[in-house]
């Protein structure tokens, strides 16, 4: 209990920490990249930040996100922030991979350890789901044996790729539910299909002790849905897990964890933060008490790829975030014309070389019915604007460097509730952020 304590003791100073800093910038997080001319965003840069990025080199852009020290003069206030957010924020290194020698993985008549199925999990799953899949089925396993539960529960199962893993290789009782019926009719076609090509290598009395997962058809709205479902007697208790549940199903799904003695234990990696409503952020009792919500705008920066980011801007593959500046560049046209189309949906379009504002407007605007300007005036302001594309990559790039701090921030406030109802509860970053960029996973066990 003392060293629950500290642990909550040690969360709130990080989230008092956090929070400090982003009243601080929330003005730099409240920029709308489309804004950038209407508002006039380049004017809201400390004049020294102004005067030092003026003319700043992307490269330089990517290693100050990095966390690296280009060789370029900053401002002490910049950089005091970039070293207080990489200070304050997660770690995003995923160092620690988890290595489960299991002994069915060594008998050769089973799915896990036939050489012929190695790679009977990854026909129909895509590059990014493959390594989410791969590492959140060692960490449910590895929690499943350290909680001495058999079952698990997989909500926003898709076509079922993870439960497959769980159940075929894992040898543990799976489920999955899915709110769209055609991808569970899919998730029954594709166990029999792995089935089918199993039954070619394996004995029959391996295939005869094969777990097939049960998938569930269900829209989840509320925790009190789940204490309902036709669960069989072997998943009575059960373990509790979501890749990537969007907006608030992540809290929903943790409220579950905390309110039921059925569920054992949680794996979960939250994503779409922008979705979240009042009922998903805050969570826990110590941050509804602060009474400091955290702007639309701050959370969805906080679900960019960061990584990815850097990375373009440090290997000069930056073209395509022009795109940004012809947006910008289209919406104070769009306001100048009428206010009341500020914010409008427009078409996106990806950048080209080739791709000139008037043929950009053209296809953005083509299903709105909107008549494009004929004043050559209105057309050069539109090619003066794009000029100035490296000033709003510029802005666009500072915001994001507060992101994982907004980031944080969330996660924290859900480990802060798990913390506060007795329950150990840890976070770690699993995935690797380059190829999925919300790659933390929050463990709780009873």
């Amino acid at each position: 209990m003392k060293n629950m304590f500290s642990q909550m003791e040690a969360v709130k100073t990080a989230i008092n920490s956090s929070l400090k800093l982003i009243r601080l910038y929330d003005w730099l997080l409240d920029l709308y990249v489309l804004d950038f001319f209407v508002d006039d965003h380049w004017s809201k840069l400390p004049a020294s930040w102004r005067e030092s990025l003026r003319n700043i080199d992307t490269e330089y852009l990517g290693m100050i996100l990095s966390g690296e020290h280009p060789n370029h003069i900053l401002p002490l206030s910049l950089l005091a922030l970039v070293s207080a957010v990489k200070a304050l924020s997660l770690p995003r290194d995923n160092l620690k991979k988890y290595k489960i020698e299991s002994l069915s993985c060594m008998d050769k008549d089973s799915c896990a350890g036939h050489p012929r199925l190695k790679n009977l999990f990854l026909k129909h799953v895509k590059l990014k789901k493959r390594h989410e899949i791969s590492l959140m089925a060692e960490v449910v396993n590895h929690t499943a044996l350290a909680s001495k539960c058999e079952a698990v529960i997989d909500f926003g199962s898709g076509v079922g790729h993870l439960v497959r893993v769980l159940a075929y290789k894992n040898g543990l009782y799976a489920a999955g539910i899915e709110c769209q019926n055609q991808l569970t009719e899919d998730a029954r076609k594709l166990d029999h299909e792995l089935e089918y090509t199993a039954s070619k290598h394996l004995s029959k009395g391996a295939m005869s002790k094969l777990r097939r997962p049960t998938h569930f058809n269900v829209t989840l709205s509320t925790t009190n849905q789940l204490d309902h479902l036709s669960l069989p007697e072997s998943m009575k208790s059960y373990g509790l897990i979501g890749l990537h549940p969007c907006g608030d199903l992540g809290p929903l799904l943790l409220r579950h964890f905390l309110n039921s003695d059925k569920v054992k234990f949680i794996s979960v990696v939250g994503c779409c933060f922008m979705k979240l409503t009042n009922a998903g952020y805050p969570m826990s009792d110590y941050l509804r008490s602060l009474e400091f919500n955290l702007s639309y705008a701050s959370t969805e920066i906080s679900c960019h790829a960061i990584e990815v980011y850097c990375d373009r801007l440090k290997k000069g593959t930056y073209e395509d975030l022009k795109v940004h500046a012809y947006r910008a560049a289209l919406e104070r046209l769009l306001v100048d014309h009428d206010p009341k189309l500020k914010h409008v949906q427009v078409r996106s379009i990806k950048h080209s070389n080739n791709l000139n504002f008037r043929k950009y407007c053209e296809l953005a605007l083509e299903r709105l019915g909107i008549p494009l300007p004929t004043s050559p005036h209105i057309w050069a302001k539109g090619e003066e604007d794009l000029a100035q594309w490296q000033r709003v990559v510029t802005v666009y790039s500072l915001r994001l460097a507060l992101a994982p701090l907004v980031e944080t921030v969330i996660l924290l406030d859900r480990v802060l509730c798990v913390l506060e109802h007795g329950l150990s509860c840890e976070i770690r970053p699993v995935f690797d952020p380059k190829i999925s960029p919300r790659n933390h996973i929050i463990v709780a066990r009873r």
